[in-house]
C-alpha cells in the first residue's frame, strides 16, 4: 500500500494543499509532535512488535486549516508481518487526546498495515501536501 493510499484513507473529506517549506519545519516540531506512551525510541520498537490493543498516532497537515490535527488507528488484530487496525471515526486537535472511551473507533472498518509498511509511515513522503506521518505508538491504553 502506498503513502498516498494511507493519507487517502486518513484524510477523506480534506483536499490537497501545498504548504511552504519553512511553515512545514516549523510545525514538525511542535509539542504536539510527542506521544507520552511511547517515546520516540520506542516507537520503532513498538512497530517491530505490535501488540492487539496499540493506538497509531498519525499527524496530519489539513487544508485550509491553521493547526495540524491527529488521527488515531487501534490495532485489533495480528495475522503474520500484518496489523490490522480501525480507525478512528475523527481526528483530534492533540496527538494525546482520550481515546479509551467508546465510539472513537469504527466498529466495521478496517485498514490492514504491515509491519514494513508502518516504519515507512514514519517518514514523510514529500509529495504529500498534508505532511502525513506516523508519529507514535501509544501502549496500555
Amino acid at each position: 500500500m502506498q503513502k498516498t493510499t494511507l493519507a487517502a484513507l486518513l484524510l477523506l473529506s480534506a483536499a490537497c494543499q501545498h504548504k511552504d517549506p519553512q511553515q512545514t519545519a516549523a510545525t514538525a516540531n511542535t509539542p504536539n509532535e510527542t506521544v507520552a506512551a511511547a517515546p520516540p525510541d520506542s516507537t520503532t520498537q513498538y512497530l517491530a512488535n505490535p501488540k492487539v490493543g496499540d493506538v497509531l498516532v498519525v499527524r496530519f497537515q489539513p487544508e485550509g486549516a491553521p493547526q495540524q490535527q491527529f488521527y488515531f488507528y487501534q490495532v485489533f488484530r495480528l495475522a503474520g508481518d500484518t496489523v490490522l487496525t480501525r480507525p478512528a471515526l475523527k481526528p483530534a486537535a492533540t496527538a494525546d487526546a482520550d481515546v479509551r472511551t467508546l465510539g472513537v473507533f469504527s466498529p466495521d472498518a478496517v485498514r490492514a498495515y504491515t509491519r514494513a509498511e508502518l516504519q515507512e509511515y514514519r517518514r514523510e513522503d514529500p509529495m504529500d501536501p498534508q505532511h502525513t506521518r506516523l508519529i507514535g505508538v501509544r501502549r496500555g491504553e
